[in-house]
């Protein structure tokens, strides 16, 4: 049977899915208070700032201050960012969103997380010169999710978007080799094209096992790393992580049909060509709308000995179709038509494309066997505290304005397809 080939230690997907829950909505430290590990201590941190408030009425893009701490963002730091977007008096392309400021400069989001970015980039620069690489790679990971941030939620495929996404995507990369671990940027071909993937190593001289990481609709690559370096590289298995269909360095990959896993199939095909990559034991993870991904691949690859979908859709949501588009908060929606590569506006052609991403009807859950282990992990449900001060920002918030009970309904069903 293909399910007796696993992955190293079947310890270690238990491991994988217990922190993409955490990354899920699930309860953890809070976001005003924590921050990520950094050598460098208190010497990092910015004064102290008031708390911003975080009524989503009032934001278009979801505030997830405890992911983007956990990736190395000084929550001072983020605090004040917000803190200058919101108190910016400039014209708005939506007046009941602070983070629609339409100007380059002062108050505008791409500005302001890009201002942060480099000079957490100069700081790094600085602390590599002097010596301290330690404290060097910490910056540099500040600077990368703040790039990162800049282009979130990549919704518009602007020149500032891209900019923001190459200066995370170069400051990653400087991070990681500063690291204990191998680093490397793969090329991935698919289909007369190629797409970037990152290739952590763990210490030793391989080969590796190996688990594909992807995260959510609005999810880069470069926020994957905490996988890695907390439950992966500790027991010696490698991480690819790459930027789903239609998202990042994969938008010529449309989600537009159901064989989204494609692109994960070309990385098993890129990895079995590497000398430190166990070619028989591959494992993928995948959250959200990676977690759909991931799914459908225990059913179409092989190779492929066990996944972890997190909070994955797999057909209720999904089916719901016009009625789950139209529950949708406004940058869920924005990004799932950008994957999908579908004017937002055209909420029908969304929903017939959202509901041919179930498992169920293109004819694999409830019809078809596969012997590749797999744990399906729903999101556990926790009240969604929006203030930046408390658990921040669930990245999965109410996706329904109304809170009518058909409407709730709808969002308890919806809420873990919206990333």
């Amino acid at each position: 049977m293909r399910h007796q080939v696993r992955l190293s230690t079947m310890a270690a997907s238990v491991a994988v899915v217990t922190l993409a829950v955490a990354g899920c909505g699930a309860a953890g430290t809070p976001a005003g208070e924590g921050r990520a590990e950094s050598s460098t201590g208190s010497s990092r941190s910015a004064a102290p700032v008031e708390a911003v408030e975080i009524d989503e009425e009032k934001w278009f893009r979801e505030i997830r201050l405890e992911d983007w701490a956990a990736n190395g963002g000084d929550p001072a730091v983020m605090q004040a960012v917000l803190r200058r977007i919101q108190e910016s008096t400039d014209e708005r392309e939506n007046a009941q969103w602070f983070d629609t400021v339409i100007e380059p400069g002062p108050g505008n989001w791409i500005t302001e997380w890009t201002t942060v970015g480099k000079e957490a980039l100069g700081k790094a620069d600085a602390a590599r010169a002097g010596g301290d690489s330690r404290a060097a790679r910490d910056w540099y990971r500040a600077a990368s999710i703040y790039f990162t941030v800049a282009a979130y939620p990549q919704h518009r495929e602007s020149a500032h978007e891209e900019d923001a996404y190459r200066r995370a995507k170069d400051a990653y990369e400087k991070a990681a080799r500063l690291g204990d671990s191998g680093f490397e940027r793969l090329r991935v071909p698919l289909e007369g094209g190629t797409f970037e993937a990152f290739l952590h190593l763990p210490k030793g001289d391989g080969p590796f096992p190996v688990v594909l990481s992807t995260g959510g609709i609005d999810v880069a690559k470069t926020q994957n790393r905490p996988l890695f370096d907390r439950h992966l590289a500790p027991a010696g298995i490698a991480m690819v992580s790459f930027d789903n269909a239609g998202f990042g360095d994969s938008k010529d990959w449309p989600a537009d049909h159901p064989a989204m896993d494609r692109l994960h199939s070309a990385v098993v095909d890129r990895l079995r060509e590497h000398d430190l990559i166990d070619a028989k034991r591959i494992g993928a993870v995948g959250v959200s709308y990676g977690g759909n991904t991931v799914g459908r691949l225990a059913f179409t690859d092989e190779r492929v000995k066990a996944v972890v979908s997190v909070c994955g859709p797999v057909h209720q949501a999904l089916d719901a179709g016009l009625e789950f588009i139209d529950n949708l908060p406004p940058q869920p929606r924005a990004a799932l038509a950008a994957r999908l590569d579908v004017p937002v506006g055209n909420t029908e052609r969304l929903a017939q494309l959202v509901r041919r991403t179930s498992l169920v009807n293109q004819g694999y859950v409830g019809k078809q066997r596969t012997d590749t282990r797999s744990w399906w992990w729903p999101r556990r449900m926790t009240p969604s505290r929006r203030s930046a001060t408390s658990s921040g920002s669930p990245p999965h918030p109410p996706t329904a304005r109304s809170r009518s009970p058909a409407a709730m309904d709808t969002a308890r069903r919806s809420r873990s397809a919206t990333r």
